[in-house]
């Protein structure tokens, strides 16, 4: 009975023992989590709580799946209450990073295109941060849902998706009961006037829509980059029906002329687009960048434009 006793007694210590042991070894939480956008793997925070984006773009699209954010970037369109009154870091192209820094972020959202320049000075301060290529509109979805991952909360980055998948079909859906309209959609600086392709954000929604942009009808076109070099004489020999210009600077003072110049010159005021007040020009933060979340918006307003209301 006395050798039963002893060995129960020696079980129990070896069970108190291999509990013991069991929690010092049990594994820590994750603090880091793998997502994937665009065939591009992100290491970030299993739970993002300081976040900084360095364009508005992302905020936006952070804010609609009801994430938060402790800081901005500078920004001269109107943004919701919760985000204007949120501290900024400078311009998206000039991000003071003292004032980054001080923010003590977990996490930096930019944009490749435009952040790759401050990477070593991310880095050097030890700010843990993903730069996204996010380009064309054709990247909206897959950042709504990379961004629902981020914040953990897919289920409200599905219904963003859905409901603007759903405005999309529906605009392409009204685009195909007219006539594909006959378009140019003009880049202008304040040195030059090119032709957008296919790869830029106007002619992309154009394409979308079912529109016939000329600069597409061209033989020797190759849509390596956004814009194509575009002679006024091939603008009267395609002689569009409408004509997008989309500005890149000044846009009062380059429209002025533009303005200006198809009302004098000959050559522009014969085009039919200029003799039927069919030239429209379009506002820089949904047309030359990609208005994201407002894709919709940007293209009902060439929906209209092209076909009326």
């Amino acid at each position: 009975m006395k050798k039963i006793f002893l060995f129960c007694l020696s079980l129990v210590a070896i069970l108190i023992l291999v509990s013991g042991c069991s929690k010092e070894q049990a594994p820590h939480t994750k603090t880091t989590k793998t997502i994937t956008y665009n065939s591009q793997k992100y290491t970030v925070p299993a739970t993002p709580e300081r976040i900084v984006t360095l364009s508005n773009s992302l905020l936006k699209i952070l804010y609609a799946v009801d994430g938060t954010a402790i800081g901005r970037v500078e920004s001269s369109e109107q943004l919701s209450e919760n985000m204007e009154k949120l501290p900024t870091v400078g311009h998206t192209a000039t991000v003071n990073m003292e004032t980054l820094v001080g923010l003590n972020p977990d996490l930096v959202i930019g944009l490749k295109t435009q952040h790759e320049k401050f990477i070593s000075q991310l880095e050097s301060n030890k700010l843990p941060n993903i730069l996204i290529d996010y380009d064309g509109i054709n990247d909206n979805v897959p950042l709504i849902k990379f961004i629902g991952q981020l914040t953990n909360h897919e289920e409200k980055a599905a219904v963003i998706i859905k409901d603007y998948e759903s405005k999309i079909n529906t605009l392409k859906k009204k685009a195909a009961t007219h006539t594909p309209a006959k378009v140019a959609v003009l880049r202008a600086t304040g040195k030059a006037v090119t032709a957008e392709t296919s790869k830029s954000i106007t002619a992309s929604m154009v394409k979308d829509l079912g529109m016939n942009n000329v600069i597409l009808n061209h033989k020797n076109l190759t849509e390596d980059s956004k814009t194509v070099p575009y002679s006024l004489e091939s603008l009267a020999q395609d002689n569009p029906d409408i004509i997008f210009v989309v500005t890149m600077g000044k846009a009062e003072d380059i429209n002025k002329t533009m303005t200006k110049e198809m009302t004098s010159n000959p050559a522009w005021n014969q085009l039919s687009a200029v003799k039927n007040n069919k030239v429209f020009y379009l506002p820089s933060n949904l047309f030359l960048l990609n208005p994201g979340l407002q894709t919709p918006e940007a293209m009902e307003i060439l929906l209209n434009y092209a076909y009326g209301n």
